[in-house]
């Protein structure tokens, strides 16, 4: 028998996190186990009082808190769901279709839209070394695949909204800790494919998806930093040998955007300046 676990990861949530727990479990959801990352908000409690089982996670980040869990659910369907994403009611059952047609696909992710309706990254390249290093060298990538009907194979679906079953989830061993926040979903996907399995969209299974937490907002700097690590980690896991060539552009790419904030002498210069110098060896250690 099929059932479905939804797992949540949750730091300072509080005004989402209860929404996206009441909309999960009214969304063909078995149980939703809310994994708590320390908040300092009252987002745990309303998350228990939305009807999910919460557990704590001492600040080891989104990975960690996403496999913890993962290991207390008892689903043979994961859901991987934000906290700030809000299931419709039929997309959970559409997703468990897109996976049951075909045996070959191993993970399912909504289609994401804001408020307004728009649709917002539902899916995107995936991060090749080439890709990291026009980016590292501030060269604008193109744009992400388009969105098309049906259900739709992908190289790369954020972790926002993804239906994933438990041997799959199993056999590609999880989120890799190491990746405190971004990311994280890269290196599934791209474990994901290796194992010969296929990633797809459902783009009738619909999603609300608010995006910007606010601890991003309020220490911007901090999660620069913690943007650019993820990303060099990616790079040197997935690249061991070529790695060096992304290290080479980045380093004095962030070196010279430090000099640049400095010259403009704006009252937020100082820290930008800071945040690229301390980003550019990010990771690379």
């Amino acid at each position: 028998m099929t059932s479905v676990s939804a797992v949540v990861p949750n730091r300072n949530g509080a005004g989402l996190v209860g929404r996206c727990v009441e909309a999960a479990l009214a969304g063909a959801v078995d149980e939703v186990v809310v994994v708590d990352d320390s908040s300092t908000d009252d987002s745990a409690e309303e998350a228990r009082a939305a009807g999910a089982r919460v557990l704590p996670s001492a600040v080891r980040g989104f990975s960690a808190a996403v496999n913890t869990g993962v290991a207390a659910a008892g689903g043979n369907l994961l859901l991987i769901l934000n906290s700030d994403c809000f299931v419709e009611p039929d997309a959970v059952p559409r997703l468990a279709a897109s996976l049951a047609r075909d045996p070959r696909v191993g993970a399912a992710a909504a289609a994401l839209h804001d408020e307004d309706g728009r649709p917002t990254k539902s899916h995107g390249h995936e991060l090749t070394l080439w890709r990291a290093v026009r980016a590292a060298a501030s060269v604008a990538s193109s744009s992400p695949p388009a969105a098309e009907s049906g259900v739709q194979k992908v190289s790369f679906a954020p972790l926002a909204c993804m239906l994933v079953p438990r041997v799959v989830w199993d056999d590609v061993g999880g989120l890799d800790e190491r990746y405190a926040f971004y990311f994280e979903d890269y290196d599934f996907c791209w474990r994901l494919r290796r194992s010969g399995r296929g990633l797809v969209v459902d783009w009738d299974a619909r999603a609300l998806h608010i995006g910007g937490g606010s601890s991003h907002q309020r220490d911007p700097q901090r999660w620069f930093r913690q943007f650019h690590e993820s990303r060099a980690l990616y790079v040197r896991k997935r690249y061991p040998r070529a790695w060096p060539l992304y290290a080479a552009v980045w380093v004095p790419s962030a070196a010279a955007h430090a000099l640049l904030w400095l010259a403009r002498r704006q009252p937020q210069s100082r820290l930008w300046a800071r945040a690229y110098a301390r980003s550019a060896f990010a990771g690379l250690r």
